[in-house]
């Protein structure tokens, strides 16, 4: 089984990333296999999960702003190619075994990002308990795929020792800041 989370921006750019292990955790701790450290993501946020039927499967760790897969906040579920993943303030499409080839990354982050504002992407979902708000539209929907070429395979962020790649992502999202947010651990 292959996969790969693709990463999709606001101004249309994509970046594939390679998801090669059993168990991959998503968060802001240095510890984590896919590192994203802004605020709105917690410490040890989501862990990815392929099974031994080959399923892939996304879980909650009792993050602080929630998983969200197409609009909706999970603490577990299966994901199929296509599904939308927002962890804060990234957006990516799950490509499992080369499905969806071809991804629209504007219209995929407009319709996958969740519980932040436009002006501030490292805010999290405004209100516990609150409806998910996917900016916008009226709800969510699956991401457009058009018949474009596959997004470039521009590298993988499982190394530990090169948070590089995020820095680029951070500055886009306005916040080079890799320290806890204020206030406490999350």
């Amino acid at each position: 089984m292959d996969i790969s989370l693709v990463m999709v921006k606001a101004d249309g750019t994509s970046r594939e990333f390679k998801i090669s292990k059993d168990k991959t955790t998503i968060g802001r701790d240095e510890t984590a296999k896919l590192r994203i450290p802004v605020a709105s993501v917690s410490r040890i946020h989501c862990e990815l999960i392929v099974d031994d039927d080959e399923e892939l499967e996304v879980k909650d760790l009792g993050s602080a702003n929630g998983t969200w897969v197409n609009g909706t906040r999970i603490k577990a579920t299966e994901l199929s190619p296509g599904d939308l993943l927002a962890v804060g303030p990234v957006v990516f499409v799950v490509k499992i075994d080369g499905f969806p080839k071809t991804i629209d990354a504007k219209d995929s982050y407009a319709a996958g990002l969740v519980g932040v504002d436009e002006e501030d992407h490292a805010d999290g979902p405004k209100g516990a308990g609150s409806q998910p708000k996917t900016l916008g539209m009226e709800k969510p929907r699956t991401p457009v795929i058009k018949d474009l070429p596959p997004p470039a395979k521009l590298g993988s962020l499982m190394d530990d020792d090169d948070d590089d790649d995020f820095d680029k992502l951070l500055k886009n999202l306005g916040d080079d800041d890799d320290d806890a947010p204020k206030g406490g651990k999350r």
